[in-house]
């Protein structure tokens, strides 16, 4: 969707887009609000986080490249848990209205933020990663109807994303809206069923914001170029449904307290008072 100079200009979606957008998220699994994010700042999360990858890389490269680890085999996919700190948790990433506005209509005022990371397609990728949900069957073998959205993920991508730089491949209209058990372990192969449905790759223009249902189907695809492409990565979800192992954040008190109300509140079940944890994958 690309959104109008009234909307951009008063950092509010108008109440018909926040419709169209919430019913595209339930009948399609997602939708795109293209380049929406200043140029000055997708520059600046860009280049902070290479200044992070490129040591994480030299430092761990034999971890993170070990043909035994099925998340990096073959695809050199990584998800790297960011920092809590400046330019990352500027408000309109943490926090931008336009996405807050689909959050509520679908999740609810009271959603929670629990995840906080990215996930980067690097050079020299052999192959796509399997086709895949962000989520497991909420009640096992035992539940054979569709259930309520319990997450949304919402993606920043941090450069142009095209065919040669590995875009999400997704699944959409309908690959969210299968039966619980379809999201658990015995569920059929969803390589082997991807094979004969219809896919698209998301390409998005740096800066753009993806909000999408976590049971949607997807896989990250081989990057041919010679720069990595990272996107920003975080889960919302309602009250009711947040983690109940406790928070994955560590947010040092003096910046929650810095925080706008709502951030604060979105936030509210971290791990505040805890330093800066370094990024991890």
């Amino acid at each position: 969707m690309k959104l109008s100079a009234e909307e951009l200009s008063a950092g509010k979606l108008l109440p018909e887009t926040v419709e169209l957008a919430a019913s595209l998220i339930q009948a399609n699994g997602y939708v795109i609000f293209e380049k929406v994010l200043p140029e000055q700042l997708v520059d600046k999360l860009f280049n902070r986080y290479i200044e992070i990858l490129e040591p994480y890389l030299e430092e761990h490269h034999d971890e993170v490249f070990n043909p035994k680890n099925g998340f990096n085999d073959g695809t050199n996919h990584i998800r790297l848990y960011l920092p809590f700190e400046m330019p990352f948790i500027d408000e309109s990433i943490i926090a931008h209205p336009f996405v807050l506005q689909v959050v509520d209509h679908l999740l609810g005022e009271d959603s929670v933020l629990h995840y906080f990371a990215t996930n980067t397609s690097l050079p020299g990728g052999q192959k796509c990663q399997p086709v895949h949900a962000d989520t497991g069957a909420m009640f096992g073998d035992r539940c054979s109807v569709n259930l309520p959205i319990s997450n949304l993920v919402v993606n920043f991508p941090l450069v142009d994303t095209h065919e040669n730089n590995g875009p999400m491949e997704i699944w959409p209209g309908g690959t969210h809206l299968l039966p619980d058990y379809w999201y658990g372990p015995k569920s059929y192969n969803k390589n082997k069923l991807a094979e004969h449905m219809t896919s698209i790759k998301a390409f998005m223009p740096a800066g753009s914001i993806m909000i999408r249902d976590d049971r949607m189907w997807h896989r990250g695809t081989p990057n041919r170029s010679d720069q990595p492409r990272p996107n920003i990565a975080m889960i919302y979800a309602p009250k009711d449904r947040a983690p109940r192992n406790g928070g994955t954040i560590q947010i040092p008190q003096e910046t929650y307290d810095q925080l706008s109300d709502r951030a604060k509140k979105l936030l509210r079940n971290e791990k505040i008072g805890f330093a800066v944890a370094q990024p991890t994958h």
